[in-house]
């Protein structure tokens, strides 16, 4: 019998390989942070690219950059005048993220703003086409109230580590991360202003629509 891991390993086989570029910048992250697990896996990267294409999103919000490969993947399948701005609260983080942007080029249509997001947040004005929540989990509920007024009618909302590693099934829980993204994941499934799918991709990814 398959394990969990072995359909992982086969799901990512037989998904398009990502560039050299985003290669190079995953090997950078994993040779500099030992929490580069915060990361996006492969799979998950070239599932964001696709929804830039598909959706044919031209202005993106990203919370959460980390190193910059989650925006990277997205950037790749920007159009011309496309371009993301993307939150980030560590300064770290922040400059890691610019080397890997400036090496791939695409300080043009990646900006990062430093700070707290909640903060950042209010001074950006939309609408967006896509977002991408990938932060604090305890913010977000927060997080998706302020994204939504910032978002285009029809427009994807995208919200990473909604299963938190199957933590989320548990009883009441005194960690404020499960907490917050069971909150979440309650009011996206039943909010009447948008449309909700969780898949269950890496650590559960919901595709959330606005309504038009």
């Amino acid at each position: 019998m398959a394990t969990h891991e072995d359909l992982v390993a086969y799901a990512a086989r037989h998904t398009t390989a990502v560039s050299e570029q985003l290669a190079a910048t995953a090997a950078s992250t994993r040779a500099w942070s030992a929490s580069a697990e915060m990361m996006v896996g492969e799979t998950e990267g070239q599932l964001l690219r696709l929804l830039v294409a598909i959706s044919g999103a031209r202005r993106v919000l990203e919370i959460g950059t980390f190193s910059g490969y989650s925006a990277l993947a997205m950037a790749e399948a920007l159009p011309a005048e496309g371009h993301i701005d993307s939150l980030e609260v560590d300064p770290d983080h922040a400059a890691k993220a610019a080397e890997h942007i400036a090496a791939a080029g695409a300080s043009d249509r990646i900006s990062v703003h430093l700070g707290i997001a909640l903060d950042t947040l209010e001074r950006l004005e939309g609408p967006y086409d896509l977002a991408f929540i990938d932060a604090d989990k305890s913010a977000y509920p927060e997080y998706f109230e302020r994204v939504l007024p910032l978002m285009r009618p029809g427009g994807l909302i995208v919200a990473d580590n909604v299963l938190r590693q199957g933590r989320i099934l548990e009883p009441a829980s005194g960690d404020p991360s499960v907490a917050g993204m069971r909150a979440f994941n309650d009011r996206a499934a039943v909010d009447p202003r948008v449309e909700t799918v969780m898949l269950t991709v890496r650590d559960g990814v919901s595709l959330i629509r606005v309504r038009d």
